[in-house]
């Protein structure tokens, strides 16, 4: 059975666990809103259940249980899947961002579907939005964008339009590939006042080793309230980065 149906068909069998309720409302709201190409409202809660949850239950429901979180704890991989959503973007945090940076012009590259971008041009904030689209063969990435997303590879995407921003997004970019390590260089080398917006999981699912060993992280307050909204709630421990 497909992974929606079955979470549904589990979650359905057990009424009484206000944990399982709750989540799966959670997910519900956001898979509804990511259909509709909207931003979801906020983050989800941390899923996944506890042993508390199952343990004192007969052996059958408790088997059932532990299969239900787990699929949980991959609806990340589900959305991805199918709907090309890989950073989880929502309104809250997106009101957050263009109030604590505000008066930013933005070059987002890899940008996927555009979620980003989506965001800040519904925010009146300018953006240019740039991706390969190479990722549509695999999965649902750029097959439908949510904006206008402009077939450029990063690199290119700085050459032309690097003078005429303030700053770079880089949303989830492969882990695998030292593209974005170079990027960086290409970014101090030829336009060093652009400020570097990294969403990814350090050292983690995103991003080349290679960039992460390069990055200079820049401390900065704001970006803890973007935190905030832009919260874990499965294994990945993303986070919004400035990297200098």
């Amino acid at each position: 059975m497909e992974y929606w149906p079955r979470l549904q068909r589990l979650v359905a069998r057990y009424p009484d666990v206000t944990a399982l309720q709750a989540q799966w409302r959670a997910c519900c709201a956001t898979r509804d809103a990511i259909i509709q190409h909207q931003l979801p409202a906020t983050g989800l809660p941390r899923l996944g259940l506890a042993p508390t949850d199952w343990m004192f239950r007969p052996t059958s429901n408790a088997r059932e249980l532990r299969a239900t979180s787990h699929l949980l704890t991959h609806f990340r991989w589900y959305i991805a899947y199918h709907y090309g959503v890989w950073a989880f973007i929502t309104a809250d945090l997106m009101d957050a961002w263009v109030h604590e940076f505000p008066h930013y012009r933005y070059l987002e590259v890899g940008a996927g579907n555009g979620l980003i971008s989506f965001g800040l041009r519904q925010r009146h904030v300018p953006v240019i939005c740039t991706d390969t689209l190479s990722w549509t063969r695999e999965n649902a990435t750029g097959r439908a964008p949510w904006t206008k997303v402009e077939p450029l590879a990063a690199s290119a995407a700085l050459w032309r339009y690097g003078d005429q921003v303030d700053a770079v997004i880089m949303s989830w970019m492969p882990d695998k590939d030292p593209n974005d390590a170079a990027l960086l260089r290409q970014i101090r080398t030829y336009f060093p006042h652009l400020h570097i917006f990294c969403v990814g999981e350090r050292a983690g699912l995103t991003d080349s080793q290679l960039f992460w060993s390069l990055a200079h992280r820049t401390a900065d307050r704001r970006l803890l309230k973007l935190n905030r909204y832009h919260r874990q709630f499965d294994g990945v421990n993303d986070k919004i980065y400035l990297i200098s």
